[in-house]
């Protein structure tokens, strides 16, 4: 009889002891004491009402804890560690800073890494453009990751009753103006910077590559050609710009956007027809850089088809966001 009691006895304390210790671990350690007590009282009088309702000490116990909830939970309500690692107080903080970041920082890694590479190294520009991407996904990896520890540490390091708090004092003039369907910041910058190497590359091919990299474009193309294809290119950053000051598309950008294409497109197809925009030697340079077969040529019929989808898509898509645009502004 002793033995059993002794055993009783143990079994109540330790699972008293780990249930309250579980909770107050995760309590600031100046009210770990206090709660200890306060939850020892009510584990006791659960206890006591439950036995006297006929349940063995054991049973009681048990039902009593298990009433109390899971120990986490109930540390929470005690002023415990948050159970997030972003909590609301500073998660609009935490989004805006995400979509801005990378929107700035992920470019200008990807075209600073391929111009740096293009000028200083004999590579293809196809390896390092490759080299330039992967890079730029490593960098947004390592951007989430630090921005989310440095948030979940200054959530978790919050008194109590400033984790509902914004970092910042919101106030009116933060709010900004109401486009049609609105053009965001990442994708203006992803537009802009795209059409600028695209423009680069053309213009480095056009220049004459040199070293180990592969001569796609005919170099003896007039140079007012040259120039011009360039800046067609070119014209779609200014346009992604001017999209984005603007806050969406009017039928006025999409003109110049399918005038722009309409343009590019036509260029390219007439130097295409000439024989003047492709270099002739192509496939031999294929097979002394990779070992293809140089049993080939150009399928010019092909490439010309690619020119004019990309032309005809990029153009209906303006036509398409500008109509949409117009009808979102005027229900507004």
């Amino acid at each position: 009889m002793t033995a059993r009691n002794n055993t009783n006895t143990k079994t109540k304390s330790t699972l008293a002891d780990r249930y309250i210790h579980t909770v107050t671990r995760h309590l600031p350690t100046d009210g770990r004491d206090d709660v200890a007590r306060e939850l020892r009282g009510t584990i006791a009088d659960a206890v006591d009402d439950k036995t006297a309702g006929g349940l063995t000490p054991e049973d009681a116990e048990r039902e009593a804890v298990t009433e109390l909830g899971d120990p986490i939970t109930l540390a929470r309500s005690y002023g415990g560690r948050p159970g997030y690692l972003i909590g609301p107080g500073i998660y609009p903080d935490y989004i805006r800073l995400m979509r801005v970041l990378p929107a700035i920082v992920l470019p200008l890694v990807l075209v600073a890494n391929f111009i740096a590479k293009a000028t200083t190294s004999d590579e293809h520009w196809g390896s390092i453009l490759l080299e330039a991407f992967l890079l730029m996904l490593s960098v947004a990896v390592h951007l989430a990751f630090w921005v989310t520890v440095t948030f979940a540490i200054i959530e978790w390091s919050r008194p109590e009753e400033e984790r509902n708090r914004p970092l910042d004092s919101w106030n009116p003039d933060q709010l900004a103006e109401v486009p049609g369907r609105g053009v965001g910041l990442g994708e203006t910058i992803f537009g802009a910077v795209f059409a600028v190497a695209l423009a680069a590359i053309v213009a480095w091919q056009f220049g004459g590559v040199g070293g180990n990299a592969i001569q796609v474009l005919n170099p003896d193309v007039d140079t007012v050609w040259q120039v011009a294809l360039v800046v067609l290119i070119a014209l779609d950053a200014v346009l992604a710009v001017l999209v984005w000051r603007a806050g969406r598309w009017t039928p006025v950008l999409a003109a110049l956007n399918v005038a722009t294409n309409a343009a590019s497109a036509t260029l390219l197809l007439w130097l295409l027809s000439r024989d003047e925009l492709l270099v002739a030697d192509l496939p031999g340079q294929l097979e002394e850089k990779f070992g293809w077969s140089a049993d080939w040529s150009v399928p010019v019929g092909l490439v010309g088809a690619g020119i004019v989808v990309v032309a005809a898509w990029e153009a209906i898509d303006s036509i398409v966001k500008a109509r949409r645009d117009a009808g979102g502004a005027v229900r507004s």
